[in-house]
């Protein structure tokens, strides 16, 4: 039987699953008094209920301290994130797809294209991000392991400048209807 207590909790996974320590088979078979005498044999569960409650509290205490000393830990090999402010330029990283047809593979492409501009944090590790064409309108939202810091002895003008995701708004010709157009008829008229 598994009585050892758990790092993260002070407790064993018995006492934390069944609000007791289970008994041995020993205890089971030589001595049916210990029942009695053990605190599983409550004649009032009130009491029971407020120790096992505070039992409860200092596990969830001792799980939160042990989830900090191992953040802490984690934190200290990597790398903090710089804090960018409005109006920083900064460098993209792109995902460029590759194109036989175009002749362009994402090898030769570039890593990262700017400079771009940050307008607000969006979240503690997210950025919305402008053109500096158009600074007024966003681009979009990246995370800070896509931004790196631009410097200014270094290109410019974005090689493949970034554009708005999803799908780009109908444009209407002069002559056609924006109702009509694009729509079959059938033999009574409309759909």
């Amino acid at each position: 039987m598994n009585t050892s207590k758990c790092s993260s909790t002070g407790q064993t996974a018995a006492f934390l699953t069944f609000g007791r320590e289970l008994r041995t088979v020993d205890e089971v078979q030589n001595d049916l008094r210990s029942v009695f005498l053990k605190e599983t044999f409550v004649p009032e569960i009130t009491p029971y209920l407020k120790r096992f409650s505070k039992f409860m509290a200092e596990a969830k205490e001792v799980a939160e301290m042990q989830q900090d000393l191992r953040k802490e830990c984690g934190d200290r090999k990597r790398r903090r994130a710089p804090n960018y402010f409005p109006g920083n330029r900064v460098f993209v990283t792109t995902h460029h797809l590759s194109n036989a047809a175009k002749g362009r593979t994402t090898k030769f492409m570039p890593k990262r294209d700017g400079p771009y501009i940050t307008l607000t944090q969006k979240s503690p590790t997210s950025y919305v991000i402008a053109n500096p064409d158009n600074p007024n309108e966003p681009v979009g939202t990246y995370h800070v392991s896509a931004l790196i810091v631009f410097k200014q002895d270094e290109c410019a003008t974005p090689v493949h400048p970034l554009r708005k995701r999803g799908r780009p708004r109908k444009t209407f010709t002069s002559g056609s209807s924006p109702r009509r157009s694009g729509r079959r008829r059938n033999r009574r008229g409309s759909l």
